[in-house]
């Protein structure tokens, strides 16, 4: 018989648990093991019970979303999933603040059972609760979790990275899902101020969310970052994030274009639309990463990209939050080098053609 995932229930409102309790009792491979109604009965509950998940409110009396996050991580770790009603900035704000304190993702509360979404979203939150079961979080989130560097690449792999660089490229285009911010977070907090390409990204997340990402980001790194505007040139050394609810892409002019087309994919914004225009647009002269996530988005785009001679990544299953994305685009050939996150940051500055970083 398939073990049952227990899960630890945290909101301040009885009706959302009930309402998310309701949700989790309707799949067959979860039961809730505990509620709370704060931070700090998260805390102990979360030490009691030891769940295999734990689902979250972000703004709670006494202790919020976020200073529970610190605590479990540090007494208790266990994956975490943070939700949120209102998608105010102060909530999103303490929702990426928890994701750098150890939380894995984040995702807006299901609607209530009488509106039309509900299905849709419970759905996906209990696709996501499963996925986030079996991440561990002692190894994705123990501070200081750069591994040992990795040996020299091989000739050949030294030679791919020769002839990249010949290429001069001119722009870096990333896709990423679950677990993705705080895989960005690792990524771009070691690039330098001085990197000079330009880096544009399409993120999994809800749409209200993306102004607050752009918010955080600049916390972590030393790059200027902000969200993707039409007909805007992407500039050296900015990050831009794809906007919510639209498509980004590159046109041959190398301009920024949002469109709410194709309607009929599973993710919008799509890593496989960026990563097909920036094929396009680019050539040789473009860097693909493909990150942690759910799913096969980005993979074949990410293919194009290498068919057109750029040089294209996919994060390893070891630093991945979920191995869902990258493995699909290693499956289909569509990634030249499959690397941890802190080799990925040492790649792009390598490729961009500044000074070696040494192992």
């Amino acid at each position: 018989m398939q073990k049952r995932l227990k899960l630890l229930l945290v909101d301040d409102s009885p009706t959302a648990r009930q309402m998310l309790g309701g949700i989790i009792a309707r799949a067959p491979d979860m039961e809730v093991a505990g509620e709370a109604f704060d931070g700090h009965q998260a805390v102990e509950l979360a030490r009691q019970l030891r769940p295999d998940v734990i689902l979250m409110d972000i703004v709670m009396p006494r202790m919020d979303g976020l200073e529970a996050t610190r605590e479990i991580m540090r007494i208790a770790p266990a994956p975490i999933v943070l939700i949120s009603a209102s998608l105010e900035t102060k909530e999103t704000d303490i929702a990426f603040q928890a994701i750098g304190a150890g939380a894995l993702t984040v995702q807006q509360k299901p609607v209530g059972p009488g509106d039309p979404r509900h299905a849709a979203q419970a759905t996906q939150l209990i696709n996501t609760l499963r996925a986030m079961a079996d991440v561990r979080v002692i190894h994705h989130w123990r501070r200081g979790r750069v591994p040992a560097p990795a040996p020299p690449p091989p000739q050949e792999a030294s030679q791919l990275i020769q002839a990249a660089r010949a290429n001069n490229p001119e722009i870096v285009a990333i896709a990423a899902s679950t677990g993705g911010p705080a895989a960005l977070r690792e990524i771009l907090e070691a690039l330098p101020a001085a990197f000079r390409l330009p880096i544009v990204i399409v993120q999994h997340i809800a749409p209200d969310f993306v102004p607050s990402l752009a918010q955080w980001l600049p916390h972590v790194t030393a790059l200027p970052v902000g969200v993707a505007r039409a007909d805007d040139a992407p500039q050296p050394g900015r990050v831009y994030l794809a906007p919510g609810g639209v498509h980004l892409r590159l046109t041959r002019s190398r301009r920024f274009a949002l469109s709410p087309e194709p309607a009929g994919v599973p993710h919008i914004p799509s890593g496989d639309e960026l990563f097909h225009s920036v094929a396009e647009s680019y050539g040789k002269q473009a860097i693909g990463v493909i990150l942690t996530g759910m799913g096969g988005d980005g993979a074949r785009g990410l293919l194009a990209m290498r068919q057109r001679g750029a040089f294209t990544v996919a994060q390893d299953e070891a630093s991945s939050v979920v191995y869902g994305m990258p493995r699909e685009a290693a499956a289909i050939g569509a990634a030249q080098r499959i690397l941890p996150l802190p080799e990925i940051s040492r790649l792009l500055m390598t490729l961009a053609n500044r000074e070696e970083v040494k192992p």
